[in-house]
């Protein structure tokens, strides 16, 4: 991921459990893990390891992030 950039992103929680993310802005990158931005503007953080499938979502507007 690249900081700045929006993403959909698929990844894993549990031994079991895939969660997915779309629309998500990166803010932050560590060595283990990134920060991202939600449209509704909460944050979560994703393990560099945890992530399934990316996907840069090009074209995004503002206008799109609160449809679903």
């Amino acid at each position: 991921m690249k900081i700045g950039k929006i993403y959909d992103v698929a990844f894993t929680t549990g031994r079991y459990e895939i969660e997915y993310e779309r629309g998500v802005k990166c803010i932050k990158k560590t060595p283990q893990s990134y920060r991202v931005k939600r449209a509704d503007g909460t944050t979560r953080l994703i393990g560099q390891d945890c992530i399934m499938e990316l996907k840069e979502v090009v074209g995004f507007t503002s206008q799109r992030v609160g449809t679903k």
